[in-house]
């Protein structure tokens, strides 16, 4: 597929918003009376990890991709304090308000997902559904987390969260440790170098301030996101929007009890394994990927 042509053919347009004190970039497409779906990217992407799936959505929702704080051409704040899940939930508030949405989608993919889950409790009113990729709760992660795991899966966690140390050894390497994260999942890196979208996210990643801010999201989940989690546990604050999960075979996620992960934090989960896919679910498996999202999509704005 030419991603990129059949992101003219969408007729995409790029949009900043000013929002919560920060500029946020984001694309939009589709019919503005329709459904909206929001799209919040993962680590290290941006709106462009979506290439795959946005035509076909547009011809059903009007869809807003979005890049997060801190990664792609959305503004990077210096420090760990903008970085909280609550506030980078805040900006896509401000949108949803600004834009005079009612209630929207939000299909997240790794720190998307986790900004989508924020979103997801502490603006119960401006959610229809959410589908989370390939993540589990951040507190079940660290509380779970087996050395073994974090040597093979996790290793990010660690590492980012060191502080000056990951600057020191990713500056003047970035695509190095880029093309690492990508060699996760095999020839990915070979595709996206084929598509051309390798180039884009070297450029957002090399931006001044690209790789730190991406540096701070982590910190600031592990700082001051993780203990806010787990005393919401005790307190059983839950998220009561319908939840599709969906996650690679091959992923992070392999292995795990999935569902059951989840339902003790989110109270109408359903979700499936994808075959053959790993963590890069939208760039690895976008079919498989809108096959179980579509029908899901369709029986909640049937309702």
């Amino acid at each position: 597929m030419d991603a990129w042509n059949d992101f003219q053919l969408c007729q995409l347009k790029h949009r900043y918003a000013h929002v919560n004190g920060i500029q946020l970039h984001y694309v939009e497409g589709g019919e503005q009376h329709s459904n909206t779906v929001v799209l919040l990217h993962g680590f290290p992407q941006s709106w462009v990890l979506w290439r795959f799936v946005i035509p076909d959505l547009v011809k059903r929702y009007r869809v807003l991709a979005v890049d997060l704080r801190g990664y792609g051409d959305s503004d990077k704040p210096e420090g760990i304090e903008g970085y909280t899940k609550a506030n980078m939930a805040k900006d896509i508030y401000d949108l949803v308000t600004h834009l005079r949405l009612e209630k929207v989608t939000l299909i997240g993919h790794d720190r998307g997902a986790r900004v989508a889950r924020r979103f997801a409790l502490d603006y119960p009113d401006y959610v229809a559904s959410l589908c989370l990729i390939d993540i589990l709760p951040l507190e079940y992660v660290y509380d779970n987390l087996s050395a073994s795991e974090a040597a093979k899966k996790y290793w990010h966690w660690v590492f980012q969260v060191v502080a000056e140390l990951p600057e020191a050894l990713i500056e003047g390497r970035e695509e190095v440790y880029l093309g690492a994260l990508f060699k996760r999942t095999p020839h990915l890196l070979e595709q996206l170098k084929a598509d051309g979208v390798w180039d884009e996210y070297v450029r957002i990643w090399k931006q001044p301030g690209g790789f730190q801010a991406a540096l701070n999201d982590y910190r600031a989940a592990h700082k001051l996101d993780l203990p806010n989690y787990r005393v919401e546990k005790e307190m059983n604050k839950n998220i009561n929007q319908p939840c599709l999960l969906l996650w690679g075979e091959n992923g992070n996620l392999a292995g795990q009890p999935v569902l059951t992960i989840w339902k003790e934090v989110a109270t109408m989960v359903t979700g499936k394994e994808l075959a053959g896919c790993g963590h890069y679910v939208p760039e690895e498996q976008p079919d498989a990927m809108m096959q179980e999202l579509v029908p899901f999509l369709e029986d909640i704005y049937q309702t």
